[in-house]
This record gives structure tokens, C-alpha cells and sequence, in this order.
């Protein structure tokens, strides 16, 4: 028997037709016969015939009712049926045909005849089953060709508007880095066309301003094509929270300045200040989100950053950290595009702000590497509010700013001044963590007011605003020395730069200057430097920013500084210079290593480059590291290199360096890492 012979059931109460089709069909088909309807049923459970040749009348379920039942079930309903009667009635034969049947035979039937009929019944099904599945294939053929063009289509739109992106991505690129470089030309052009010394050092901060902006797009290109390489990655350590605010805002500030703005940072009382994570990416976002803040905020306006916990598990804590402004804000289809890489929420803004638009995708990217997500909060014309949380480490405890043990608190009575109702909060909040009672005020009136009722009680410290309507700081300052006397000891806040309002403010009376936005470590230090007994003859008019600034003395040391080219070496000189640390120079590997070698005692430290001929920094250290010397074992080596891709940084480490700094040098982070290592 052939496999693929075609079967078919025979049903018919009479063992005589039964046979009698046996005989004529089992040559040429695999036949199955059956005495009722019931049976054939029980037999469609194990075979699916491919035709069903049915008797009309039979006991118990005639063949009609059969049909019926067949055609209702989903299994059975697609087979063919051929009646099989002995009754020549056409209205019968209508009836079946009706209910679906394909066709009757009459018995009794000669054998060419029916085996004929059945051939062409089996032939005209097999030819539509051929076109039903060529139709099916035909019409998921179409469908897969349909979704394909569709598919293709979108992929040829996408990639459209990502070449035209990246192309008027590149045009502002060109246009960003052609102005700054312009302005580094023009104003070094400038300076050296002329002997006025003031106007020397005006071109030289200028063409430093330019150069330092010029810097941020190159790093954000750079940053973009690591994401895009999937080379991107954090390098955790233990990092000072508001130190790393404080030198955010240092940077920012003067923007702000310029635009009379009011920048407020808060901190919640229950942050903790020292963390372990990537401080320089967690800057990378903090400063981006501020510059766009004070960018897009007009003159006058508030620029707000807020830091607060959200949770901590273990040695796992969450930060929550908001930048708000006051400025144009933001419509909900630009919203959509902010955090796409190569563009920015409107066209225009580059032609108004400039920018490459390339700092919130990045800043995305590094939110997400720290388990956090960042999103917007706005409304065209009423601000924006940029919102982002992270999973950060607790860092290695330190000693935060506290009131000194020589002060009595009992003795302290401090009345702070400032018509702004968040700065007066946040200064009570300030007051409260080190657990120091104040009295606020709303202007010079309230205050005078305030003090002439507290005679009991005098205050003996006041924080005073210097930019307030009717009565400023200064003016009030000589009120209440009026009321109070010469020992008042009274500490200006002010955004705006010490030089401007120095002579006047010593004049006044002025203990101490603290610029805005303020930290708890100033206020607190500020209180400590006027208050214990070690520093009773503070000078006048020295102020936190220049403590700040000028913290670092290495004049005990010696370092060697390992860089081949010249114009490098004069900047790291004049860089180091203000820290009072002696240097050697050598101008490639060997040089270095010899040098080394010859005086091991001499250097407490050892800046590398990597990039030097004949020995690099790579080969310089593993040198060093060789030598039978306890002291080359263990000095600390920092590399200094333009290349700040992770695999560059492993490359550093694993030859045996400490540390890594990119070039261009930053002096705040040199003078960090330096101290980090020799202190």
C-alpha cells in the first residue's frame, strides 16, 4: 500500500453495498467501511479520511443528520461527502446537495462510473487545496513584503532623521568650536598687541574662558562616542559631597553672577556628606543640569539644586537631586526629543544658547549606570524642574564641619538677615543640624526691630544679606554697630565678588564674607572663626572663598614630574607654583627612572606621562616598580593623559601606576590627588 494513498470511509447499513464498494475501490484506495453513522464517528477519532462515501437511509441517524453533525464539527467539516442511494428523487438529492454534500450516487452503480466520479471529486479537491495554499503562501508572501517595505520604510525615516540630526549636529559643532577657538586667537592676539597690563590679564581670562568652554564640547564628543562604543563606564572612590558641590557651584557661579540671579543649594538634613561613587560623572550632571538651568533662566530669576535621601539599605543609599529654574521652561513635544543624543529641544535654541545637545543624553546614560533614572517636570513660560535619583555608596566617615569645643552655645545669640524666604529657610535648616538657635529676619527694619526688643538677650552674630531693598547689608551692618557696639561680629553673604564691596565692607564693620549659594561647613566655620579663642585676631575681611581656594601647602615635598613636552611642563610649574612643592623634571621615561633610582629619597611622589619617547609611562613605571628599592615599591605614580577611555586607565593601573589625571590638568583635582597620596 502506498504511502500517500488516499483514504475513504464507506458507511452503509447493508453489508452487500459494503462489500460491493470494497471490492471496486481497494485497488486504488485505502478503504475503511463502517455499518451506521455512529461507527463512522467513533472511527473519525483515529483516521481522517480523504473522502466519506455516505448511505442516505439509515437507521438511527440517516445520512442527512450525519452530514449535519459532520459539517458542525471544525475536525470533520472540510471532508468531502458523496451520497449513496437507490432512490432517484430529485428533491432528496437537492436536500442533500443543500446541507453539503458534493454529489450522489445511485445504486446500484457500475464500478468504472463511480471509481470515475470519485477521481474527479478527489482531483477538483486536491486543485483547491493547491490554491488555497498557494493563496495562504501568496498572501503571506504579500503580508511579509508589506511589512517588509513598511519596515524598510521606517528604517530609511529613521535613518534619515538620524543623518539629518547628526548632520545639523555637526553643522553646530562646527559653529560651537570655530567661536570659543575664535575667542582664544582673537583675545591671545589682543594681549600680546599691547602693554596694558590690565587689558593683558582681561584677553587672558577671556581666551581662558573660551578655552575652558571649548573643553566642555570636546568632552561631551568624546563622552558621546564612548556611549555610542559602549566603552563608558564609572570609577567609583570616596568623594566629599558638598566639596564637590561647593567646586560645582564655583564654576557655575559666574554665569549666575553675571545674570543677577539667585542660586539657592540645599541639602537635607540627613544626606550624608561622604559617599563612594563616581565623583567626576555625578559632577558631569549636576553642573550640566545647572548650566542649562542658569542658560535658559533669565536675568533676576532662581536657579534652585536640592539634594535630598530617599532611602538607605545597608551601605546602599539613595539620593534624590532636583535643579529647578525659573526660566522659559519646556512644552511636552520638547520634552520627548531631550534626552535623544545629537539633538535638542528646539532647533532655535542653539542659534539663542548654543550648546551641543549632547549633555542630557549623556547625563541619561550616567544616571542609568548608577541604577537611577532622570526625567522633566515643566511648562512652557513656568520653569523646569530636572529630576534624578541614584544608588550611591556610603564613603569612609570623616569629621564634618562642627562647632568648636572652646565655644560656649549658651553664649551664642545669631540674627540672620535676607529678604528671600528660601534662603531664610534654608538658613534656619542650616541652624537646627548643628542644633544652634537663630532669629530671622525679613529686611534691615525687622532686624533693627528685632534687636532693639532683645536687650535682655543681645545678639552678639549676625549673618547679614548685602543685596536687600530699602536698607543692604552694608548700611544695616553700620546700623546695628550703632546699637550693638564695636564688637559685633557681623559676616556678610553675598553672590557677588569680595574685590567689588571689600573696602567698604571692613569699613562697616564687616568680621567675614561667605559667597553665595551657602554650605553648612561655611556658616559653621565662619562662627568658629570669629568665636574660639584661637582665632580672636581673625583679620578683617578675610573670607571662606580664599580659605577655600588656597588650602593646599606642599612646600615639605619634592615630586618628580616625568613629561616630555616643554609648554607642559611650564604650565604644571605654574600650576604647582601657589602650593609651595619643589619640582624635577624628566623629560622622558628613562630620565625619570634613572633620576629615581640615583636620589630614592628625595621624592615623596611622581607625575608620569604616558606618552614620551624613547621609554613611555608604561614602560617608565614597570621599570621603577623593578627596582631593588623599598622606596620605588611604594611612592605613589599618577599618570597624566589626553587618553581617559576605561581600557587606558586599566592599561595605567596595571603597569603598576596609582592614579589617573586627564589632560588638560585640572589644578582643584592635581591638588586633590597630590594630597590624597602625600598627606
Amino acid at each position: 500500500m502506498a504511502e500517500n494513498q488516499k483514504k475513504i470511509i464507506v458507511v452503509d447499513d447493508s453489508n452487500a453495498s459494503l462489500a460491493a464498494c470494497k471490492q471496486i475501490l481497494k485497488p486504488h484506495y485505502e478503504v475503511f467501511s463502517v455499518l451506521s453513522a455512529k461507527k463512522m464517528f467513533e472511527l473519525l477519532e483515529q483516521v481522517v479520511p480523504d473522502l466519506i462515501l455516505l448511505d442516505v437511509d439509515m437507521p438511527d441517524i440517516d445520512g442527512y443528520e450525519a452530514v449535519r453533525l459532520l459539517k458542525e464539527n471544525p475536525r470533520y467539516g472540510n471532508i468531502p461527502i458523496i451520497f449513496l442511494s437507490a432512490k432517484i428523487d430529485p428533491k432528496s438529492e437537492m436536500a442533500g446537495l443543500n446541507i453539503g454534500a458534493l454529489d450522489y450516487i445511485h445504486k446500484p452503480f457500475f464500478s468504472e462510473l463511480l471509481l470515475r466520479r470519485i477521481e474527479i471529486h478527489l482531483s477538483v479537491m486536491d486543485y483547491r487545496k493547491i490554491l488555497e495554499e498557494r493563496n495562504k503562501s501568496m498572501g503571506a508572501l504579500l503580508e511579509y513584503r508589506t511589512r517588509e517595505v513598511i519596515q524598510h520604510r521606517a528604517m530609511e525615516a529613521e535613518a534619515q532623521k538620524a543623518s539629518q540630526a547628526k548632520g545639523e549636529f555637526l553643522s553646530r559643532m562646527s559653529h560651537e568650536i570655530r567661536t570659543p577657538l575664535n575667542a582664544v586667537i582673537g583675545m591671545l592676539s589682543m594681549a600680546m598687541d599691547t602693554e596694558d597690563m590690565k587689558k593683558i590679564h582681561s584677553c587672558l581670562v577671556k581666551a581662558k574662558n573660551a578655552s575652558n568652554h571649548l573643553l566642555g564640547i570636546l568632552n561631551d564628543i568624546l563622552d558621546m562616542s564612548k556611549i555610542e562604543a559602549d566603552k563608558f563606564d564609572l570609577l567609583n572612590g570616596d568623594f566629599d559631597l558638598e566639596k564637590m558641590l561647593m567646586n560645582i557651584i564655583n564654576v557655575v557661579n559666574v554665569r549666575a553672577e553675571a545674570k543677577h540671579q539667585n542660586l539657592v543649594v540645599k541639602l537635607g538634613k540627613d544626606v550624608p556628606l561622604s559617599l563612594y561613587g563616581d565623583e567626576l560623572r555625578l559632577s558631569q550632571v549636576i553642573t550640566n543640569l545647572l548650566t542649562n538651568a542658569v542658560k535658559f533662566t533669565p536675568e533676576k530669576g532662581k536657579v534652585l539644586i536640592n539634594v535630598e535621601k530617599e532611602k538607605e539599605i545597608g551601605d546602599e543609599i539613595t539620593l534624590r537631586i532636583e535643579v529647578a529654574d525659573s526660566g522659559i521652561g519646556i512644552s511636552e513635544e520638547q520634552q520627548k526629543r531631550l534626552f535623544s543624543s545629537f539633538e535638542q529641544a528646539d532647533s532655535s535654541i542653539s542659534h539663542t544658547f548654543g550648546g551641543t545637545g549632547l549633555g542630557l543624553a549623556i547625563s541619561k546614560r550616567i544616571v542609568e549606570l548608577m541604577d537611577g533614572s532622570i526625567w522633566v517636570e515643566s511648562e512652557l513660560g513656568k520653569g523646569a524642574k530636572f529630576i534624578f535619583n541614584i544608588k550611591i555608596g556610603r564613603g569612609k566617615e570623616r569629621t564634618g564641619a562642627e562647632l568648636n569645643l572652646k565655644i560656649n552655645r549658651d553664649n551664642i545669640r545669631i540674627l540672620a538677615v535676607d529678604d528671600s524666604e528660601d534662603m531664610r529657610a534654608y538658613f534656619a535648616h542650616i541652624m537646627d543640624s548643628f542644633s544652634l538657635p537663630c532669629d530671622m529676619a525679613a529686611s534691615g527694619e525687622e532686624a533693627l526691630e528685632l534687636i532693639k526688643k532683645s536687650v535682655d538677650k543681645p545678639y552678639n552674630m549676625f549673618f547679614l544679606d548685602w543685596k536687600m531693598p530699602e536698607m543692604d547689608g552694608i548700611a544695616l551692618a553700620k546700623e546695628i554697630r550703632k546699637v550693638i557696639g564695636e564688637d559685633a561680629i557681623i559676616i556678610l553673604l553675598s553672590a557677588d565678588d569680595w574685590s567689588n564691596i571689600e573696602s567698604e565692607a571692613i569699613d562697616a564693620g564687616i568680621r567675614q564674607f561667605i559667597p553665595k549659594p551657602i554650605f553648612p561647613s561655611m556658616i559653621i566655620n565662619a562662627i568658629n572663626n570669629c568665636l574660639a579663642k584661637d582665632s580672636e585676631n581673625t583679620t578683617a575681611g578675610s573670607s571662606q572663598k580664599r580659605i577655600t581656594e588656597d588650602g593646599f601647602d606642599f612646600s615639605a615635598y619634592t615630586i618628580l614630574a616625568a613629561e616630555d613636552n616643554e609648554i607642559n611642563r611650564e604650565i604644571l610649574a605654574a600650576i604647582l607654583e601657589k602650593t609651595g612643592v619643589s619640582i624635577d623634571f624628566a623629560e622622558n621615561g628613562r630620565i625619570a627612572v634613572s633620576m629615581l633610582q640615583e636620589n630614592p629619597d628625595k621624592y615623596k611622589l611622581v607625575l608620569m606621562d604616558v606618552q614620551m619617547p624613547e621609554m613611555d609611562g608604561f614602560e617608565a613605571t614597570r621599570e621603577i616598580r623593578a627596582l631593588e628599592l623599598a622606596q620605588a615599591k611604594d611612592i605613589p605614580i599618577i599618570a597624566m593623559t589626553a587618553n581617559v577611555f576605561r581600557e587606558d586607565i586599566e592599561k595605567c593601573m596595571a603597569s603598576g601606576m596609582n592614579d589617573h589625571l586627564g589632560k588638560p590638568i585640572e589644578p582643584d583635582i592635581l591638588f586633590r590627588k597630590i594630597a590624597e597620596y602625600i598627606e
